[in-house]
């Protein structure tokens, strides 16, 4: 099966398939920077009272952005084990890096054209 790896920031628009024959993934490796800055419009102006607030919260900001950082946290990891010097890249099959694209069609396409000319 067809492995395709979707390495983005938030503000680029991509494009995945919902349906697709391959196993998509798509990491945002910008959203822990992302989350710190929601988190941080809330916090009260004062530091003992914001340190109060992320105590009583705490447990409702883990449950709201688990996913999201665990998403951030192992697609940062990824791209360091890439390599990736850019975004967006796309992964195919764990080897294959095509950067400056952010539509997921796009991107096997072009994977499977460089296949056909080796």
């Amino acid at each position: 099966m067809t492995t395709v790896e979707v390495f983005a920031n938030s503000a680029t628009h991509v494009r995945a398939l919902p349906q697709t024959p391959y196993l998509q993934r798509i990491y945002r490796v910008d959203a822990m920077a992302a989350i710190s800055q929601q988190l941080s419009v809330r916090l009260p102006g004062d530091e003992a009272q914001a340190k109060a607030y992320m105590l009583q919260a705490e447990a409702q900001i883990r449950k709201r952005y688990k996913d999201q950082i665990v998403n951030a946290a192992h697609g940062m990891s990824l791209a360091i084990h890439y390599r990736l010097d850019r975004l967006p890249a796309i992964v195919i099959n764990r080897s294959a890096v095509i950067y400056g694209v952010a539509d997921v069609e796009q991107a096997v396409a072009l994977y499977q054209q460089s296949r056909g000319r080796r």
